[in-house]
């Protein structure tokens, strides 16, 4: 019988080897981001819960995160 599959060219692999520092540095910048942002918003909103001050912490929560993200990612990444 004769083989079918030896003449079809072969996928290239990916390189094996330490991966590119510079693309690990910036692998979770992005989700760091997000999650830093919706945390401080998610406590700002069970913090509005419980104290009844509907919709204020949740804003200055979601602003605090922003800024904190922001900032983060620009120490992280500059």
């Amino acid at each position: 019988m004769h083989d079918v599959d030896h003449d079809t060219p072969k996928a290239p692999r990916a390189p094996r080897g330490p991966a590119d520092p510079q693309y690990m540095k910036y692998a979770g910048a992005g989700l760091q981001f997000a999650l830093t942002f919706l945390a401080c918003g998610a406590l700002g909103w069970w913090l509005d819960g419980k104290l009844g001050t509907s919709p204020w912490l949740m804003i200055a929560g979601i602003l605090l995160g922003a800024a904190g993200a922001m900032y983060s990612l620009v120490r992280r990444l500059g």
